[in-house]
């Protein structure tokens, strides 16, 4: 495995190298699996034949899952966040790192818009996963994944009406492009691109899980560096970074969100 992902690393300047061996390998299995390809030997061979193929391959070892609201608590917390400290800034800098198929960047729209945020915010969408990019562009999801949105967006503010958003054709949903009318959507990869600006608030959701500790550390101190002072950093539930976060750096603006403040 080391071979290979070094391999992928001077090829084509992509790494893999940093994230959890485990994790990497059973994603690895899963492309196979999804493409008949027996072997690593033969998956590298795919490779040199289908210049094409890495770009497929980084897409589907990055498919996330998520949705629109995911844990509602963040949400009545970043809420509270937004309204105490940004009701009278003059901008407002967002940083959705690893933004998958964009559900959080819908969230954080409807959130801006409804604490009336959005005309001084500007965000950066990001992803490695060129595929999930484009669908956040187009903001249609299947009318299926618009139950568990729905009933997180009830349990985050059951005073609005979430059908107001989207407008549905029977089977699939697109959600109001109002929403990211703030928003630039482009492809980066955390463990090898500069970070681009500095930030208000940066989210990192369940994006770092597939990186070893020490690049997670790294990815940490990076995040750091690109907030504005007095900046927010968000992270997921599944993110077992707690002990990497120097409480010298970082006050926990709520620690049960996941809502960490640049000291």
């Amino acid at each position: 495995m080391n071979s290979f992902t070094q391999s992928i690393l001077v090829r084509y300047g992509i790494d893999f190298t940093c994230y959890e061996p485990k994790s990497l390998r059973r994603r690895i299995i899963r492309v196979m699996n999804l493409f008949n390809i027996p072997s690593i030997h033969d998956l590298w061979v795919q490779f040199l034949h289908d210049a094409k193929f890495i770009q497929i391959f980084m897409n589907e070892i990055s498919v996330g899952m998520t949705s629109m609201f995911r844990d509602p608590q963040l949400w009545r917390s970043l809420k509270s966040t937004l309204n105490d400290n940004f009701k009278n800034a003059s901008s407002l800098s967002i940083w959705h790192a690893g933004c998958s198929t964009g559900e959080e960047v819908y969230s954080m729209g409807i959130l801006l818009s409804e604490t009336h945020l959005q005309t001084k915010a500007k965000a950066l969408a990001t992803d490695i996963n060129q595929a999930s990019i484009k669908e956040a562009q187009e903001g249609s999801y299947h009318k299926i994944k618009m139950i568990e949105n729905e009933s997180n967006y009830r349990e985050f503010n059951n005073f609005h009406q979430f059908g107001n958003y989207y407008s549905s054709d029977g089977k699939h949903v697109t959600m109001s492009h109002d929403l990211i009318k703030h928003v630039t959507f482009q492809y980066h990869n955390l463990t090898s691109d500069p970070f681009p600006g500095s930030f208000d608030i940066i989210f990192c959701r369940n994006v770092m899980i597939y990186f070893d500790n020490p690049a997670k550390q790294k990815l940490v101190e990076k995040f750091y560096n690109a907030l504005n002072p007095g900046g927010y950093f968000i992270i997921g539930y599944f993110d077992t970074l707690i002990n990497l976060i120097d409480n010298k750096k970082f006050i926990p603006g709520d620690s049960e969100s996941r809502i960490f403040k640049k000291n």
